[in-house]
């Protein structure tokens, strides 16, 4: 919420005032240093934070409510995103002690906490301003942290023009690390932020709901349309600490992003998205489909290196039979049909497929490439033979599943062969299958527990386990129904659910710290590749989502 009224700006210092008492009072923060940071800006641009030092917290205090006068008197849409940090748990750290801690971090970009330079601190960043600004980077996402100098010194002279000379990272002898207590003011209350972990600087939601989900639904959906042109095509996605588009682009990832904003529809139909859709869709035909010989394949690449992928072929028919699925028109069964012929080209008679051929030649270029392509070649079929009940789909993804389980496909515990048995097992009630789907789950629950990024995929193979496992209850199979550890597997989707919103999606409170908030404010991120904000994480999270919002008994 702005503060755009003076009204409104005399009641956001009442509040501003009673949150950071009663946090002393309730928290209990006793310090011979209280530091509060205030954390302010527009859509259009990052948020600057303002930050203030002393032993007297009704001197802060008092500064405080004159800078937020003068920010308002300047241009009051500087109050349009608004957040205040107190710190405390300040502890002083010898610089190398803290660059081991750095390298040595699990996942990139999980350092949460707040860094100053000086005891008083006078040089100091929030953990928002560190990453937002890429002070902690890395070169790519499985490589270890590392202070970038050059980042840290033009992020010094931005927030402190008085500093001129450059700071030297061999120079430093001590850093002061710190938690912070924080909310965020929406709505004219101050909304609390989780401390610590990987959640910090999110909301906390006292009462964990569905309606929150509809929401983030409703909010990432609209998002994601966003991103379509006016030709059909997305714009891939962002690297938003410096607002840089990704440039390349992916024909699956086209195609699945159309499918999960089709998904959507599931839960709030919007009518007045289908214009657009229907053009992404012409798009994906007009650029990436192709026929040889009277089959149907989706292209990749680039013009010296076209190929077709198995992936891709299976995405679009999901895409296809969805939008049948939601508006009755079957004007695209016809593609998804020739294309299943390519997939059928590239399954052999034991049900093993291979995964990417030269376009237009259709010669093999890789046998193998990623394991999601089988899962998603398998589903393709399936989908399609459920709108045309065509007898060779079905038997084809029977075959796929004899080479799945004998190759004992379930220890990849891949989503999509989450999603295809559970479907699999509408149609074909047998003992193998489900075993088969509760076996892709059942080894990994630890992993997934224990995962400190909002890894996506995992919520969609567990909601389609756990769609599968409510229908297993019903039937002759109990011995397979009681090893399905059916109570685990529903409070792990739970504890998921939040830790993917909290950790992955951009959140005002989040977004405000980012070059330009307005671009991906709604939108769902990766932490850990420089807070990626691609087509295929929306895709990903809201079919999770989605399917949770629909079938999940809380």
């Amino acid at each position: 919420m702005s503060i755009k009224k003076y009204s409104e700006l005399l009641t956001f210092k009442k509040n501003l005032v009673a949150w950071i008492e009663n946090l002393i009072e309730d928290k209990k923060i006793k310090s011979d240093l209280f530091v509060i940071f205030f954390s302010y800006g527009s859509a259009e641009k990052r948020c600057k934070v303002w930050e203030d030092s002393d032993q007297d917290l009704a001197k802060i205090i008092k500064r405080l409510l004159n800078f937020v006068d003068k920010v308002f008197n300047k241009d009051n849409k500087n109050l349009d995103f608004v957040k205040i940090d107190i710190a405390y748990n300040v502890e002083k750290k010898a610089w190398d002690d803290f660059l081991f801690q750095v390298k040595s971090q699990k996942h990139n970009n999980h350092l949460r906490k707040g860094i100053s330079l000086d005891k008083n601190f006078n040089i100091t960043f929030l953990e928002q301003e560190i990453y937002a600004k890429a002070i902690i980077k890395s070169i790519v996402f499985n490589e270890p942290n590392f202070f970038e100098e050059k980042n840290l010194n033009d992020a010094i002279k931005k927030k402190y023009p008085s500093i001129s000379k450059n700071l030297l990272l061999s120079e430093i002898e001590y850093v002061w690390v710190f938690d912070t207590y924080a909310a965020y003011y929406e709505n004219e209350n101050f909304i609390q932020l989780y401390s610590q972990n990987c959640e910090n600087g999110i909301r906390f939601l006292k009462n964990k709901n569905k309606y929150h989900i509809f929401d983030l639904i409703e909010k990432n959906s609209k998002f994601l349309y966003d991103q379509i042109q006016e030709d059909g095509r997305f714009i891939y996605g962002y690297f938003p600490a410096y607002n840089r588009e990704i440039k390349s682009y992916n024909t699956v990832r086209h195609c699945t992003a159309l499918y999960a904003l089709l998904e959507t529809f599931e839960v709030k139909f919007n009518n007045e998205y289908l214009s657009q859709i229907k053009k992404s869709m012409e798009y994906s035909i007009q650029h990436f489909y192709k026929e040889v010989d009277g089959k149907g394949f989706m292209i990749d690449g680039g013009e010296d290196d076209l190929e077709v992928k198995l992936g891709s072929n299976a995405t679009a028919i999901f895409m296809f039979a969805k939008y049948q699925e939601i508006t009755k028109d079957s004007q695209y069964i016809k593609y998804a049909e020739k294309l299943a012929e390519g997939i059928m080209y590239m399954i052999d008679e034991n049900g093993e497929t291979t995964h990417v051929l030269n376009y237009p030649t259709l010669d093999v270029k890789e046998k193998f490439r990623i394991i999601y392509y089988d899962g998603e070649a398998a589903l393709g079929l399936l989908r399609l033979y459920q709108l045309n009940q065509y007898k060779p789909l079905l038997d084809t993804v029977k075959l796929m599943f004899e080479h799945f389980i004998d190759k004992k496909y379930d220890k990849y515990h891949d989503h999509w062969l989450s999603y295809c048995t559970n479907e699999l097992t509408m149609i074909c009630p047998e003992e193998k299958y489900f075993k088969f789907g509760i076996d892709n789950y059942l080894k990994h629950m630890k992993f997934i527990r224990e995962r400190k990024t909002a890894y996506a995929t995992f919520l969609e193979m567990m909601m389609s386990a756990y769609k599968m496992v409510n229908r297993l209850k019903g039937t002759d199979f109990t011995t397979l129904y009681q090893s399905a550890k059916v109570e685990e597997l529903n409070e792990l989707i739970q504890y998921r659910v939040e830790f993917q919103r909290a950790t992955g999606f951009f959140y005002p409170e989040m977004a405000m710290y980012m070059a330009k908030p307005n671009k991906i404010l709604n939108a769902f991120y990766v932490r850990h590749d420089r807070f990626r904000t691609r087509i295929d994480d929306q895709e990903h999270n809201l079919s999770g989502l989605v399917a949770y919002y629909n079938y999940f008994e809380v």
